[in-house]
């Protein structure tokens, strides 16, 4: 626990480091840009994908991070985080945790305060005790909020709401170029019509560090699979889209070299339902 700790907080010192630089930039470019007025800061993403396997137990580990690593976050100040198993789309099972945090620099200071939680370090040694982890790997991406939708949102629930079908979508780009006219596009036009047509966004980020770059990773909810088809039909249909999909470095083409969608069903101790 205390080695992958310290190798994770040594990554994300190297990440505030190169991103304190990158802040100040996109800060002066703001100055310029608006004319007084402030909108929020963006938040930063975590998304972490643990690959399980049925012979490895891997209730073992849902239970380990909705008692104590769960808790353990919000100690850290995490607030609202999601949990998702594995429907289709990518390999299953497997858990999806989604951290948001204000900064890299939290993102960094969370590393120190799990690996100081008592309460974590016991039931983490009490998990790898047995000489067998309950996962096969797991591995991280570091994601930054668009500027048109620059923080988490979370879907309105209750106790007694059915728990939402999420839709996980990776758009992966040629280039670079090419993936910042579809973060563009996606500022200008595409999330408001996304809400225009029934869509719930909870978060749009651009890989920063992770695979498949460049690329960019957003998730969506949906009532039920029912809702979710009658929101595409209606996407693909409105007015606003078929006005803008055309439209020169926008079109999919050029924009977008490959798309891999996953389906999420949240766990009983995510935050986002």
């Amino acid at each position: 626990m205390k080695r992958r700790e310290i190798l994770r907080g040594a990554l994300l010192t190297t990440l505030g480091g190169w991103m304190a630089g990158r802040e100040q930039t996109l800060e002066h470019h703001t100055e310029h840009q608006q004319d007084g007025t402030t909108r929020p800061s963006p938040h930063y993403y975590e998304l972490r994908t643990y690959t399980l396997r049925n012979d490895l137990q891997p209730g073992r580990l849902t239970d380990y991070v909705g008692q104590y690593l769960i808790p353990a976050l919000q100690r850290g100040g995490v607030q609202s985080i999601g949990a998702f198993q594995v429907l289709s789309g990518m390999r299953s099972p497997s858990l999806i945790l989604l951290l948001p945090h204000a900064s890299l620099a939290e993102a960094q200071a969370l590393s120190s305060r799990l690996s100081e939680d008592r309460s974590l370090t016991a039931a983490t040694q009490s998990l790898e005790a047995i000489g067998q982890i309950p996962y096969v790997r797991y591995h991280s991406t570091i994601l930054r909020a668009f500027d048109g939708h620059p923080r988490l949102e979370v879907p309105p629930t209750s106790a007694t709401r059915s728990p939402r079908v999420f839709e996980l979508r990776v758009y992966e780009s040629p280039t670079t170029t090419s993936l910042r006219q579809k973060i563009d596009m996606f500022n200008q036009e595409e999330i408001r019509i996304f809400r225009a047509c029934g869509f719930t966004p909870v978060f749009f980020g651009e890989t920063l560090f992770g695979g498949e770059m460049p690329n960019l990773t957003y998730l969506v909810a949906f009532d039920d699979v029912a809702a979710r088809e009658k929101a595409w039909d209606t996407f693909r249909a409105h007015p606003d889209w078929l006005r803008i999909k055309g439209r020169p470095g926008w079109t999919d083409p050029e924009a977008v070299s490959n798309i891999t969608t996953v389906f999420l069903r949240p766990t009983p101790f995510s935050h986002i339902r």
